[in-house]
């Protein structure tokens, strides 16, 4: 049967089922026959001749059809969807049975965890079948608005637990964590245009991150600040590494984005310290997470909980969730729920080194180390070495902001790996080898 170049098109775009991924392969398919047909007419055929030859080059449709769409399919990761399932059933089954926690009983907080799962499943749904790429689109309107919330915080905000927070009725919302998403979204929107571009490039994305980190620290953010300069720094790194501004001159983009990291850390740790430092608190607060932990059995409640109950929590009783899992459950359960978060954040790893797209792939690099900077806080606050931060163990700790911030990324990640061979490859080297 003979075709014109839209009737083959369509028929090809028929067989495939998924519809987000027939614009790309009809810009494909049309690139293709054009050159044929500009073949066909250089050889002297006339233009209706060269299409019908250029289309029939092509060969069968239908079977052209069937094969693209076995390989332009969604992609599901289905280890990533169970563990953040198991995990966030593990947080509301450990909050409805602590017990009498310094505010009340942990009943109360289990059952609106269980409000927040529900709802975050469903919303980690919604961000798996959203095309991410639209934050690369719009990535400068959602750093506006992001700029924007940061300034109406600052001038008519409340002060929560140290940190400024917006208050709409009986509702809190620690903005802080919404704006920093957004800043993340548009700094690596702006990274993945910048290929190639050199010093300019390069000084524009660190002047960019500088502002985020600036935002954050007006919202008196100061652990997010210190998490949010490790991210930069890490995917600055990263595309250092990859020749990403300028192959040639790798390493002395390498050098200074240590440089700068490393300054910012000497600068900004002494400050946050001077802010939150307190001798006796910190003391109280190690010694007396080290005395639930050592007397924590492999299963049950921990010797010093069942003699003291959960009075002697430090002040911000919230940081230290895996201590009191620990102290509560048992080390078997505390350990258990580290495992599931190292699984998680390898599967998600070995997904980003696969990862085909710019922005998807830095986007995917900025979430995993997000939240494992966050999980090595925690376990180092369970363990008594830091104090006074603002950390979480994902999916499993107080906070429906915390949890939504997680559940967020997540499903952003997924929702990259969804469309990983659908959106333009234009990856153009891996960590150990450039082109």
């Amino acid at each position: 049967m003979h075709y014109d170049s839209d009737r083959f098109i369509q028929k090809v775009c028929e067989q495939i089922g998924f519809k987000a991924a027939r614009k790309g392969i009809e810009q494909e398919l049309e690139a293709h026959i054009d050159d044929n047909i500009e073949q066909f007419i250089a050889q002297g055929l006339d233009e209706r001749t060269a299409i019908i030859k250029a289309t029939e080059c092509m060969g069968d449709p239908i079977e052209i059809g069937e094969a693209l769409n076995m390989v332009h399919r969604p992609q599901t990761e289905w280890g990533v969807i169970s563990l953040v399932i198991l995990l966030s059933i593990f947080g509301v089954g450990t909050m409805l049975f602590i017990g009498d926690l310094p505010v009340g009983s942990s009943s109360i907080f289990g059952k609106r965890q269980i409000v927040y799962t529900i709802l975050g499943i469903g919303f980690m749904v919604g961000i798996y079948l959203f095309d991410y790429m639209k934050l690369y689109k719009y990535g400068r309107e959602i750093f506006l608005s992001g700029i924007i919330l940061t300034i109406t915080t600052v001038l008519i905000g409340t002060n929560e637990n140290g940190m400024l927070c917006l208050k709409i009725g009986e509702l809190t919302f620690t903005t802080a964590s919404i704006c920093n998403l957004m800043f993340m979204v548009y700094v690596i929107a702006e990274l993945s245009k910048c290929r190639g571009k050199g010093i300019n490039a390069f000084l524009k994305i660190c002047s960019l991150c500088a502002l985020s980190l600036v935002s954050l620290f007006l919202n008196r953010a100061f652990t997010l600040s210190l998490i949010m300069l490790i991210v930069y720094a890490i995917i600055l790194t990263v595309a250092a590494i990859k020749g990403h501004f300028n192959y040639e001159k790798r390493w002395s983009y390498i050098c200074a984005t240590c440089g700068i990291s490393a300054i910012s850390l000497i600068a900004f740790i002494p400050y946050m310290m001077l802010i939150n430092y307190n001798l006796h608190n910190n003391e109280y607060s190690a010694n007396t997470v080290s005395k639930y932990l050592e007397g924590s059995q492999r299963i049950g409640k921990s010797v010093f909980l069942n003699a003291n109950g959960w009075r002697h929590l430090p002040k911000h009783w919230a940081d230290y969730f895996l201590t009191i899992i620990t102290a509560n459950f048992g080390w078997i359960i505390g350990c258990l729920i580290i495992s599931f978060l190292i699984a998680l954040f390898s599967i998600m790893i070995f997904r980003t080194l696969n990862l085909n797209n710019t922005y998807g792939f830095y986007l995917s690099v900025g979430i995993i180390v997000y939240l494992i900077i966050n999980f090595i806080l925690s376990i180092l606050t369970t363990l008594g070495y830091v104090n006074n931060l603002d950390c979480n163990l994902s999916f499993v700790s107080f906070g429906g902001t915390n949890y939504f911030n997680n559940i967020f990324v997540v499903g952003l990640f997924l929702s990259v790996w969804r469309r990983n061979l659908i959106v333009p490859s234009d990856m153009f080297s891996s960590l150990t080898h450039c082109n």
